[in-house]
C-alpha cells in the first residue's frame, strides 16, 4: 500500500492534533467521545471537522471544552505577610547553596594522579 506523501503528512497533522486535543481534555476515552459527538443537534463532530481539513474550526471547538486540568495558579485573596528582603551576593549564593550542594570530590577519587 502506497501512501502518498501529502496524505501522510495530514495524517501526521492530524495525530498531532488529537493528542492536543487529548492533553487538553484530559484522557483518550473522554476525547473519543468528544471526537464522535456531534457539535450541534444533526451537526458534524469535530472528527468530520478534522477530516475535511478545517483545522481552525477544530481548535476553535477544541478550545471550548472544558479542560480536566486543574489551575495552578491562585491568586491571593489575602496579603501576603511576607517582606522583601535585600541579601548580600555572599546571603544569595549560600541560600542557592543549601538548594543545589556541589559535588566535593575526595582525594582518594581523584584518579588523575
Amino acid at each position: 500500500m502506497h501512501i502518498s506523501f501529502r496524505s501522510r503528512k495530514q495524517r501526521l497533522e492530524m495525530l498531532s492534533i488529537i493528542e492536543e486535543a487529548t492533553q487538553h481534555i484530559g484522557s483518550s476515552s473522554a476525547t473519543n467521545t468528544w471526537l464522535l459527538t456531534p457539535i450541534s443537534s444533526g451537526g458534524k463532530r469535530p472528527i468530520d471537522y478534522l477530516t475535511e481539513g478545517e483545522y481552525a474550526t477544530f481548535h476553535g471547538f477544541l478550545l471550548r471544552t472544558k479542560t480536566s486540568r486543574v489551575s495552578m495558579f491562585h491568586p491571593l485573596t489575602t496579603p501576603s505577610s511576607r517582606v522583601l528582603r535585600e541579601r548580600s551576593p555572599e546571603e544569595r549564593e549560600a541560600r542557592r547553596e543549601q538548594l543545589r550542594p556541589r559535588y566535593w570530590e575526595d582525594e582518594e577519587d581523584n584518579t588523575n594522579d
